[in-house]
């Protein structure tokens, strides 16, 4: 999950067994175009990247699906539920704009994630 703490700096979370597991970034610049990437493996936990430079890292622990579809909010959480209302992310609307959303099957390398921010 990506989203914005309280005092909107960008978070990139995830769950545990028993907790939300996630690495805090800083306050987003207003107004200028910023690369964001977050992902998961049980070998490296979350890492939160920012214009391709890793910002930081959970450490490994294991990922508990919850058993059930996972869905992709864009812009705003979904109203009446706690999906996000655990760990530092507020629920709420994004009001700004998103381009070149990206999705993959298996967490990337720094290579990879550099070559997404600098095109």
């Amino acid at each position: 999950m990506l989203g914005f703490s309280s005092s909107w700096q960008v978070i990139g979370q995830n769950f545990n067994l028993t907790n939300t597991v996630g690495i805090a970034g800083p306050i987003i610049p207003v107004a200028t175009w910023t690369n964001l990437v977050t992902s998961y493996s049980a070998t490296n936990g979350i890492r939160l990247w920012i214009n391709g430079t890793l910002i930081g890292s959970s450490g490994p622990f294991a990922y508990y699906p919850s058993q059930a579809y996972d869905t992709v909010t864009l812009g705003s959480s979904l109203q009446g539920t706690p999906i996000c209302a655990a760990g530092n992310v507020v629920k709420g609307q994004f009001y700004g704009m998103m381009d070149e959303l990206y999705i993959y099957a298996r967490e990337l390398n720094a290579t990879e994630v550099y070559a997404l921010a600098n095109p």
